[in-house]
């Protein structure tokens, strides 16, 4: 399995801050409104805490608090960047896709098959789990859709830039 010293300083940048482009890009594509969105930022505690204590070395080191927590300042300050709501989703949606889609190639170069299976499959977990946390365009709980459309649209284009069939 690879670790964090099997990589350069940028593509483990790119590894550590796929699953988190993912997360923001996610949550930013539905509307979900504030409780809904309080939601989508809780959903994908579990599954880093999980990543965390798995047997993969690989997700375990992305997962660590101090990797987190550089991560999240590097996104952050690529989101301040942007000037409206809308340049903000496009630029988490593009780092999203081109993240996992460049980590996908390192691990293919530097990583092992369970390594490459471990992220592909941690990326689309949490893309699924912030997706599914809240309804979208719900009032007071009623109606509404599960997963937005603009939700399934980077979900299908997270899929194709992992190489992973969807069912």
């Amino acid at each position: 399995m690879a670790t964090k010293t099997d990589f350069s300083s940028t593509e483990w940048e790119t590894l550590r801050d796929a699953p988190h482009a993912v997360v923001l890009a996610v949550a930013a594509a539905g509307a979900s409104g504030f409780f809904g969105s309080i939601k989508e930022a809780l959903a994908p505690t579990g599954t880093l805490v999980e990543a965390l204590h798995g047997e993969n070395q690989l997700l375990r080191e992305i997962c660590n608090r101090e990797e987190i927590i550089a991560s999240i300042e590097s996104l952050k300050d690529m989101a301040n960047s942007c000037g409206d709501f809308e340049s903000i989703q496009s630029v988490l949606r593009e780092a999203a896709i081109d993240k996992s889609r460049a980590g996908h190639e390192i691990l293919k170069r530097k990583g092992t098959p369970e390594d490459i299976a471990a992220f592909s499959d941690f990326l689309l977990k949490l893309g699924e789990k912030v997706a599914n946390a809240a309804k979208e365009g719900a009032f007071l709980g009623f109606g509404g859709e599960r997963v937005s459309a603009g939700e399934r649209a980077i979900l299908s284009e997270l899929a194709q830039a992992l190489h992973v069939l969807q069912a």
